[in-house]
């Protein structure tokens, strides 16, 4: 199970609205499965349909996150135009099996979709996600 605080949930899905119609992306950090920090990161590639973090940022909260003794706990992006679940790219791509992967599908923008997956090895499994 992976646990967000609704404060920080509320701000990944603002992060993802502001950045809408292109796909946005970003990190999720804490411990046990409960996260305490985001780290919303560029997308690149500025695109609907696809993203890439920028490395220099991608790094930077690497880094922060571990010198606060924090644990990478979620690899987030959105589908702006498709559903909640992992694009075979998303599958391929998949190169944190520790993380998780969250989708937030932008489709009905009131009511973003989201779920969480573990993804190794290229299976798919839904993970519960809980909102605190």
């Amino acid at each position: 199970m992976l646990t967000i605080p609704r404060p920080l949930y509320d701000a990944m899905i603002q992060h993802l609205q502001d950045e809408y119609p292109l796909e946005a992306c970003g990190l999720l950090a804490g411990q046990d499965g409960v996260v305490s920090r985001q780290y919303p990161i560029e997308n690149i590639l500025r695109s609907p349909v696809a993203y890439e973090m920028e490395p220099t940022q991608q790094i930077q909260a690497i880094i922060a996150l571990e010198e606060a003794g924090l644990e990478l706990a979620a690899i987030y992006h959105s589908h702006p135009h498709g559903p909640s679940a992992p694009s075979e790219t998303d599958v391929a791509l998949a190169y944190w099996p520790e993380a998780a992967y969250i989708i937030v599908s932008l489709q009905d923008r009131a009511a973003p979709q989201t779920r969480a997956f573990a993804i190794r090895e290229g299976r798919v499994a839904e993970i519960p996600l809980a909102l605190l």
